[in-house]
């Protein structure tokens, strides 16, 4: 089996043309001359600088010749002709290219493309990014093979192909992984050279209704299933295209997203480890454990494991950033005493994002800080930037959105938020929060209450505010006053201090006040 990995890379304008040049003369790139004319136009405005300017309207008016009154709602020229170029390319890597020195890309979710250099598996082990930011050695690694064609069609190739391909960039956005692509279709081989935790794979077949695919996880070492998902789509070519990509983000989220199934199959290994003894992904296991259950014991155990990572290994953004956000949400909840100053919280968020500008959850973990920081608009505007790396990816969506919304960009943020809960079964717990606080927003406390009843974190002092504020408004005194006993029991000096811990989070007075009246109803005195 042929194994490629690939590094970031800058490549000279003249490599860049003789890439292009490579590709274009070779009968196993399968572009059309549109999909080579927008290959050239992104690549040029990528080399002008002028990324920033590559949209799906300017690409339709510069690249497609359509009219300055182009609706992308109504013409999707752009989004199908993009795909199919990603195909193309990921068929041509897969074949006359996979031994160029340059990969181009345009990854999912973007028109902007990327360079990497591509190191062949005999260089692995002496090129493989060769000052890593941080130390991926013991990170799990994750072998992508080619979907299985069962049909027996030649045109489901190019389906099967596409789905790998749009898989791997998916699963490619979460940084605590790495992704191995195999280009051979004998299943059976493996490369000496390079060890795997997981490989994925699967098969696609075609029905007289449409079409199937079954993706599978599995254990390489034990050689056991772990996790499987099928799904379906009908014959139509438009939908054929946005269902590889919505199939490849269910996929993805379902088995590196947090707390999702590859962190939970790994995480029992290192359960009793001491923190100085922890790898950084071990450590990384803590805090998504942390973000999950939101207890104090959780807590400590995630902090206490990521400050010796970062003092260990202060390179590496990612592990910068999810302490920020630990140090953050000790702010916002006082779950222990150990002392986590927003300042702090800033800093190490301002170092996760310098080390590691183009990671997601960084520039989630900024707008989270800015939230509590009660800088609104920079919230909205790092949270908003966060979204647009990768809007088709469910990555942190949930996250983002409940940041976006609390923030103030209440339906941008609720959208966000509902879409991660449909398609993401191992959504953050504390976005119903969100939902709820929408509903106290719209003065709608009947639905608030039937949101609460899907809350899962009774340690967490927003679900008792919540439920008991809930209660209140309808009339449920005896069930809000359970709610009560146990909000003071996690908070003694709640009635105190109401209004400085609601308003950490809730940062509109007239979501506060309605929160507020809930709970005096039931006899609170705030």
């Amino acid at each position: 089996m042929k194994i490629k990995t690939q590094k970031p890379y800058h490549p000279t304008k003249d490599e860049i043309t003789l890439q292009l040049e490579r590709m274009e003369s070779s009968p196993d790139f399968k572009a059309t001359p549109q999909q080579i004319a927008l290959l050239k136009y992104v690549v040029a405005r990528t080399q002008e600088g002028n990324a920033d300017g590559i949209k799906g309207y300017t690409v339709a008016t510069e690249v497609f010749g359509r009219g300055a009154d182009f609706d992308q709602s109504i013409d999707p020229i752009v989004s199908i002709q993009a795909s199919r170029l990603r195909q193309a390319l990921s068929r041509y890597y897969e074949t006359s290219g996979i031994n160029d020195p340059l990969k181009i890309d345009i990854p999912l979710g973007t028109y902007v493309p990327t360079f990497n250099e591509q190191i062949s598996s005999e260089q692995h082990v002496t090129a493989e990014t060769a000052k890593s930011v941080c130390d991926m050695a013991a990170w799990p690694t994750v072998l992508v093979r080619p979907m299985t064609i069962l049909s027996g069609n030649s045109e489901d190739d190019y389906l099967a192909i596409g789905l790998t391909a749009e898989l791997a960039h998916a699963l490619s956005h979460y940084r605590e992984i790495r992704v191995l692509e195999g280009f051979h279709r004998d299943q059976n081989t493996s490369s000496p050279e390079i060890v795997y935790n997981f490989i994925i794979d699967g098969h696609v077949r075609r029905d007289s209704s449409g079409v199937r695919v079954t993706i599978r996880l599995r254990d390489a070492e034990k050689g056991v299933r772990i996790w499987s998902g099928k799904y379906r789509e009908n014959l139509e070519a438009a939908k054929m295209i946005s269902f590889q990509e919505e199939v490849a983000a269910k996929v993805a989220v379902s088995m590196a997203g947090g707390n999702a199934v590859i962190p939970r199959h790994l995480s029992g290994q290192s359960k009793n480890k001491p923190a100085t003894e922890l790898t950084t992904y071990e450590a990384m296991l803590r805090y998504w454990e942390s973000t999950t259950l939101q207890t104090a014991q959780t807590m400590t155990r995630a902090i206490g494991a990521l400050e010796k990572v970062v003092a260990r290994e202060p390179d590496c953004g990612q592990t910068w950033s999810m302490l920020a956000s630990l140090y953050a949400d000790n702010y916002g909840l006082e779950l222990i005493d150990i002392p986590t100053p927003l300042e702090k919280a800033a800093a190490f968020a301002q170092k996760g994002l310098g080390l590691d500008p183009t990671n997601r959850r960084a520039r989630m973990t900024m707008a989270y800080v800015r939230l509590l920081e009660n800088r609104l608009e920079e919230a909205r505007s790092e949270a908003e930037t966060a979204y647009h790396q990768y809007p088709n990816s469910l990555m942190i969506l949930d996250g983002i959105g409940g940041v976006m919304a609390l923030a103030g960009g209440w339906e941008e943020g609720i959208t966000w938020i509902k879409k991660a809960i449909e398609l993401n079964p191992y959504h953050r717990p504390w976005v119903r929060q969100v939902l709820c606080l929408n509903c106290f927003r719209l003065g709608n406390y009947e639905k608030a209450y039937q949101e609460t009843l899907k809350f899962t974190l009774p340690e967490s002092l927003w679900d008792q505010i919540l439920k008991a504020s809930a209660c209140g408004h309808l009339g449920k005194i005896e069930e809000g006053q359970t709610h009560v006993g146990a909000l003071l029991g996690l908070k003694p000096d709640f009635e105190q201090r109401s209004r400085d811990l609601i308003g950490k989070y809730v940062k509109f007075e007239d979501i506060s006040q309605r929160i507020i009246e809930g709970l005096t109803i039931l006899g609170m005195k705030i």
